[in-house]
């Protein structure tokens, strides 16, 4: 608090030195907006310089104007494979604004060059150099978006820095097919590609203006650039990102492959270099979409098992697009391959087993270093094949089918990404012995697969009274208050009650409770968790449940093996099928009599928890919504065996339903022989 009529200091006062006093937040959205529009420039470079190297080689043949395409594409992307640490340092040491003003002013002066002088040698040198600064300049926007963002969270200023820097990408796309049909009608044959270049100069002026606005920019933030290369020869730093990485190849190679021929093959079609801006605008708007559409399709499906059929549909729209000789259906196309390849590259990376690690973690810059080589790749050999291969004309009966090369290139990258995601398919696949087909079909309807009868295995064991109710829910859900209240109301009517939970129910359970809710628990694989519980609920079984049961009283436990069918199996997305076979010897094959399922969503039930969330509960939601998925499916392939009930209803109204279920399994209260003794049949009373 402050006194009345004290003196408050000026704003600018309270500012440390070196920082400017225009507010963060205003500041932020200024160099966001200069960012975004150096973007966009340099995205429109991209088709621009290649429009140039097919202009400048118009009079060769077609495998000259290949390589001239493909070798622009190929030095656009080189700095970014070997020099990208070198840009790290360098952003980390200089002026922010001055670094991000002196590269947008020399690629301004690059790009105009190329159209004066007019070589195909300056235009390759040119694709180079403008990338080489296009690579200092995203080091140096991404950490001064990082040091001005107002709330100060790194992750949110990465995903700022991240739309800042590729969202223009579909927008400078589709600005090159517009800037390409008006040159068409307005400048000479050989001024055609002049017009986007010009116009590309402009975008970097302004966004030079605009960084001007801004007086200073904090030099906070730190520049962590991986070196590509050797994350490559280093490898994932995880078994599973493998498997992952070899889908992303698979992926990268069709959507690269496209960008390698769409100049040459659209020219074929008689696009020219409006076509040829329409299907990279296909192409990136698919992309787009693609990574927004990932993690959020068919979401009780396997992302492992989306992940290989997006890149076989990838594949598949390859083959369609090199096959097919109409302009407006391969645009289509291509927009359809982009979201299969987007698709793919969101749904590997939410495939990572820490989504809150930082952007410069080694499984995700493994992706992307994946991707990137494989880019380089396509741009090298795609258009070498598609030159060697050359055009041919096939006899159909009365017509004639024009085959390029280009689609001759494009049917090969299909079928090695074919190969490609093929491979993952079989590596990734986690729900192995579950048919493809009803999985998917399920998840269209937005459920998960109900698995089969269980075996013989999971049959309840003979008993004489004694009864076994679990609880089961996700976090939040109410579990241990309906236990608790189910007791309670057997209690009072007699019988003999024992309440358990799991885990940590016995003296070795609690130890093992401890490891495996402990946050401070880091490194635990899945397989040993999975294992863990399964020990801690066959002591639970032979110690408490079975004897009780046994003596005839009633048990009830909050959890029991369905938590871990739904945590381990479908949270943790392993195998189901091995994980009961391991519960069910380890238990006996004990099954309940009755499972209470407690439905909640998962947002709401991690809202009512009051302490610190354990190791489980901080799981993502992704997690959780799979584990509610999970004993979604479980009930609905034992519908006799569970009760499901909206945990989100009043208290009493579910104590009275499983009251009302409880008694269609209850024992008879009168010992056995009692109407036999007293020849009279006994009353047996509601209390």
């Amino acid at each position: 608090m402050t006194r009345t009529g004290a003196p408050r200091p000026h704003p600018a006062a309270a500012q440390p030195p070196g920082v400017s006093s225009l507010s963060p937040s205003r500041s932020f959205r200024r160099l966001r907006t200069a960012l975004s529009l150096a973007g966009l420039a340099q995205w429109l470079a991209v088709p621009a310089l290649t429009a140039m190297a097919a202009l400048l080689t118009r009079d060769d043949d077609v495998a000259v104007r290949a390589q001239a395409v493909g070798g622009t594409l190929v030095l656009m992307l080189l700095p970014a494979l070997l020099l990208a640490p070198l840009a790290g340092m360098i952003a980390a040491r200089a002026d922010r604004r001055l670094m991000l003003m002196i590269a947008d002013v020399l690629r301004l002066v690059i790009v105009v060059t190329v159209p004066l002088v007019g070589l195909l040698a300056w235009t390759l040198a040119a694709a180079f150099l403008v990338s080489c600064l296009g690579l200092l300049w995203v080091a140096a926007a991404r950490a001064s978006l990082s040091a001005l963002f107002p709330d100060g969270e790194p992750g949110a200023a990465a995903r700022s820095a991240t739309r800042a820097v590729y969202g223009p990408a579909p927008v400078a796309a589709v600005l090159f097919a517009v800037l390409a049909l008006v040159a068409d009608g307005t400048l000479g044959r050989g001024s055609r590609a002049d017009l986007a270049l010009y116009v590309t100069a402009g975008i970097f002026l302004v966004s030079t203006a605009a960084v001007a606005m801004i007086r200073e920019i904090p030099a906070t933030g730190a520049v962590a650039v991986p070196a590509p290369l050797k994350l490559l020869f280093q490898g994932p730093g995880t078994g599973g990102a493998r498997g992952l990485a070899l889908a992303i190849a698979g992926a990268s190679l069709t959507a690269g492959a496209v960008v390698a021929v769409a100049r040459i093959h659209t020219a074929a079609l008689g696009g020219g270099d409006a076509g040829y801006g329409t299907v990279l605008a296909g192409l990136a708007f698919g992309l787009g979409f693609g990574v927004f559409l990932g993690p959020r399709a068919l979401v009780p499906f396997s992302r492992r098992r989306l992940l290989g059929l997006a890149v076989l549909a990838a594949a598949i729209a390859l083959v369609v697009l090199a096959l097919v000789q109409n302009l407006v259906v391969v645009v289509f196309v291509s927009a359809f391959l982009g979201v299969f390849a987007g698709a793919s590259w969101s749904t590997a990376t939410a495939s990572l087993a820490d989504p809150e690690a930082p952007e410069d973690a080694r499984p995700a810059a493994y992706l992307r270093s994946v991707a990137l080589l494989t880019a380089v790749i396509a741009f090298v050999a795609v258009p070498l094949i598609a030159g060697a291969l050359g055009s041919h004309r096939i006899e159909l009966g009365d017509g004639v089918y024009d085959f390029a090369g280009s689609s001759a290139a494009l049917l090969i990258a299909a079928a090695v990404a074919l190969l490609s995601g093929l491979l993952a398919y079989r590596r990734l696949d986690d729900r192995r012995g579950i048919p493809l087909v009803p999985d998917l079909r399920a998840a269209l309807r937005g459920e998960v697969y109900a698995l089969p009868a269980a075996p013989a295995a999971h049959q309840p064991v003979h008993r004489e009274r004694g009864v076994f109710i679990a609880f089961e829910g996700g976090e939040g859900a109410g579990k241990t208050t309906q236990a608790r209240l189910a007791a309670i109301w057997l209690r009072d009517h007699g019988y003999d009650v024992v309440t358990t939970h799991e885990p940590g129910a016995t003296k070795i359970g609690m130890r093992l409770r401890a490891m495996l809710l402990d946050r401070d628990t880091t490194g635990l694989s899945d397989r040993a968790e999975t294992l863990l519980y399964a020990a801690d609920r066959a002591d639970h079984v032979a110690n408490v449940i079975r004897p009780a049961m046994e003596r005839g009283a009633i048990v009830v436990s909050d959890r029991y093996v369905d938590s871990s069918l739904a945590y381990q199996g479908f949270g943790r997305q392993q195998r189901v099928e091995d994980i009961a076979r391991v519960n069910a010897w380890a238990t006996g094959g004990l099954v309940p009599d009755l499972t209470v399922l407690l439905e909640i969503p998962p947002q709401a039930g991690l809202r009512r928890l009051p302490a610190p969330a354990d190791r489980i509960e901080s799981e993502p939601q992704e997690f959780h919504e799979r584990v509610r998925a999970g004993f979604h499916a479980l009930a609905e392939a034992d519908p006799d065996r569970y009760l499901i009930l909206d945990a989100g209803r009043p208290q009493g109204e579910l104590s009275r339903e499983i009251q009302y279920r409880i008694r269609e399994i209850l024992p008879d209260p009168v010992p056995a022989g009692t109407e036999d003794a007293t020849s009279t049949f006994p009353a047996i009373r509601d209390y």
